[in-house]
C-alpha cells in the first residue's frame, strides 16, 4: 500500500484529502506544519509528500530543499493556492516533481 504524507496547514483540506485518499486505498498521514511533517519522516517511510507552498514557521519550499537534501528520490506535489511562473520556477528549481494549483473559493 502506497503511503501518502499530507503537509498542509489548513486543517479542513488535510482532513479532506487525507480522508479522500484512505477512500481509494492509500494509506495517507497528515501533517500541519513542516516540523510535524519532519517528525513523522523520522521514523516513517512515505512513498509521496503532497505539500503546501504557504505555511506557518517553515514553508514549503524551505521544508522541500531540506526533504531533497535527506532523500531525493521521493516524489513531492506541491499543492498551492500560488499560481504564478515564479513560485512554479522555485519550486521545480528546488526539485519538486510536480505542482497543482488548488482553486479558492
Amino acid at each position: 500500500m502506497q503511503k501518502i504524507l499530507i503537509v498542509e496547514d489548513d486543517e479542513k483540506f488535510n482532513e479532506i484529502l487525507v480522508r479522500t485518499l484512505m477512500q481509494t486505498g492509500y494509506q495517507a498521514i497528515g501533517a500541519h506544519t513542516a516540523n510535524d511533517a519532519y517528525n513523522l519522516m523520522y521514523d516513517q517511510t512515505f512513498d509521496l509528500i503532497l505539500s503546501d507552498i504557504m505555511m506557518p514557521g517553515i514553508d514549503g519550499y524551505s521544508f522541500a530543499e531540506t526533504v531533497r537534501r535527506t532523500d531525493p528520490a521521493i516524489p513531492i506535489l506541491f499543492i498551492t493556492a500560488r499560481d504564478d511562473i515564479a513560485s512554479k520556477e522555485k519550486g521545480f528549481n528546488i526539485g519538486i516533481d510536480d505542482y497543482m494549483i488548488k482553486t479558492i473559493q
